[in-house]
């Protein structure tokens, strides 16, 4: 039996992130999960999307689930696809009836165009790996690939020392926590310069604005996940932002810690700025949040400059993240 799940239902949404965690990690043992508290605080109401959840259920025990992520803000034509099928269930269809449910929230919802990410661990390809040949089977093609790397801690000090030409010229400057509000509007900027930055290959999406109001709005959203967020930005001595990095620190999780955007501004690149910022956000996790075990992050194969900053730190690849896609008839 397929029914929707109401975030409200504390015991129906706890069987639901049960299966999530024990079919994303099957044969993944660098898989990056959601916890429970990350779930509970992405579901509360939000106006810029929303989501629709479906459980599998067999004798009493979830064994199936289905999110349908739909923005409200931008790229209303999108939906977010994610169907997952505990390990002992799967290969008997139900994979296939939660996509096709999937199919028709979207048509419900007056969206044509899907889109997912399937993960393919290390000594794997996309023709032998089971969720990739899922996607494939029910229509989506791959539009875009990033590697998925781990940065185990603490990193030694030789890893983190200052590069030889490193730019003298900018000041450094971290906060834990909430934008403070003298920098909302100039933080705001370089997120909107990183949405429209990042590589997104054929995805059929187009780049979030954002402003003080959205912010603040993230800032609520993740004190509600139990998301603490270390940001270090780059000025220059007038005054002009080059760039920022972001890592978001869970309180579960077992120590890991997420690198969110790293932006440098097209007219500061070349100065080691990308690497300084992550050194400075690696030092204050270091101090401030000593029990962190591991970082992770996502990034093009494509990007030279990135793949070299995280090299330099020792950052290893994983998984090869799949961004997946179908558009409607």
């Amino acid at each position: 039996m397929i029914t929707p799940i109401d975030p409200a239902d504390e015991s129906a949404l706890r069987a639901w992130h049960t299966a999530l965690v024990e079919a994303a990690t099957h044969g993944r043992p660098e898989a990056a999960v959601m916890g429970y508290a990350d779930l509970r605080g992405m579901l509360a109401p939000r106006d810029d999307r929303h989501h629709r959840l479906y459980a599998a259920v067999e004798d009493g025990r979830t064994v199936g689930t289905l999110m349908v992520d739909l923005p409200d803000r931008e790229n209303r034509h999108l939906a977010e696809v994610d169907v997952s099928v505990v390990p002992d269930r799967r290969g008997r269809g139900l994979g296939a009836r939660l996509a096709g449910l999937a199919l028709e929230a979207m048509a419900e919802e007056g969206r044509t165009t899907a889109t997912g990410e399937v993960y393919v661990p290390g000594g794997h390809t996309p023709d032998d790996w089971p969720g990739a040949r899922f996607a494939r089977a029910h229509g989506f093609a791959t539009v875009h690939e990033e590697d998925y790397l781990v940065l185990d801690l603490p990193v030694p000090p030789e890893r983190t020392a200052a590069p030889p030409g490193a730019s003298a010229d900018h000041w450094l400057h971290t906060w834990t926590g909430p934008c403070p509000e003298e920098h909302l509007e100039a933080y705001a900027r370089m997120r909107t310069a990183m949405e429209r930055d990042v590589p997104t290959g054929d995805l059929d999406t187009e780049p979030e604005v954002w402003d003080p109001e959205r912010l603040r709005a993230e800032d609520a959203r993740r004190a509600a996940q139990g998301y603490t967020a270390v940001v270090s930005v780059a000025r220059t001595a007038a005054g002009e932002w080059a760039g920022y990095s972001l890592l978001l620190v869970p309180a579960e999780g077992g120590g890991e810690v997420y690198q969110d955007d790293t932006l440098v501004m097209r007219a500061h690149r070349g100065h080691g700025l990308g690497i300084a910022l992550k050194r400075r956000n690696l030092e204050v996790l270091a101090r401030e949040f000593p029990d962190a075990k591991v970082v992770r992050t996502w990034v093009d194969p494509d990007n030279a400059p990135m793949r070299a900053v995280n090299d330099r730190l020792g950052f290893r690849v994983v998984e090869r993240m799949l961004e997946v896609q179908r558009v409607l008839g």
